[in-house]
């Protein structure tokens, strides 16, 4: 076994070493614990992909335990979080956060044998949903957190939203940086932006709106596309 080329695996299982133990803290009511090892295991996550290139070591074995990783950190600990968010339901409607990790790993699933989705993305990724979810454990309680966790329509019907989104048709641009004229970052540029204002104005509701409108643009840039061809 040559150990230098399993220094990615182990940057893959320490993301799913990080989702494991914040499902415990989930369990613990240590949100902010949580938050901060899905963060980290999103870092994880991120080199590891960058590793496995840099030293020539990406292979099946590698991207299989990546889906697992990703489904166990962004997909099974955010929908613990919906669960503990929903406190205040206390009808079968709470269980709708079951839809999430049941989604996650369908759409993981599907993204390994989908050849389209080497340069971009088809549906939104895991990794950027389980990352949004997570915040909503740092929002200060307002009138939109209520709205979702506290109404059981609401929180139904988020739950089935961002579910669905995972596995739907819509293309979305990949968030990572590649060669190419400053045209093709515009996007990038305009979410980064704003995401980056909003961080100040609005705090961590900065990472559901930075979700919110990666969706949408990417919807309006797809339509305009399709319109001009």
């Amino acid at each position: 076994m040559n150990i230098i080329k399993q220094i990615p695996n182990a940057f893959t299982l320490g993301n799913l070493t990080c989702g494991v133990l914040a499902i415990h803290c989930i369990q613990k009511e240590a949100y902010e614990v949580a938050v901060g090892l899905v963060f980290l295991a999103a870092v994880l996550d991120f080199f590891d992909g960058f590793l496995a290139r840099l030293l020539k070591a990406d292979g099946p074995l590698g991207k299989e335990l990546d889906s697992l990783a990703d489904l166990v950190t962004f997909g099974v600990a955010p929908s613990f979080m919906l669960y503990a968010l929903s406190h205040q339901i206390h009808t079968w409607h709470r269980f709708a956060f079951i839809a999430l990790a049941v989604f996650s790993a369908y759409r993981l699933a599907k993204f390994n044998i989908d050849t389209r989705q080497s340069q971009s993305f088809i549906g939104v990724p895991t990794p950027i949903t389980g990352i949004m979810v997570m915040s909503w454990a740092m929002v200060d309680q307002d009138n939109i957190s209520r709205l979702i966790f506290d109404s059981s329509i609401g929180f139904v019907l988020f739950c089935a939203l961002i579910s669905y989104l995972l596995v739907s048709e819509i293309p979305l641009p990949s968030l990572k940086l590649k060669k190419g004229p400053i045209k093709q970052y515009s996007q990038h540029l305009f979410l980064l932006g704003v995401g980056f204002v909003s961080m100040f104005v609005f705090g961590w509701l900065c990472i559901p709106i930075f979700y919110t409108l990666y969706v949408l643009s990417s919807i309006l840039i797809n339509f305009a596309t399709k319109k001009t061809t």
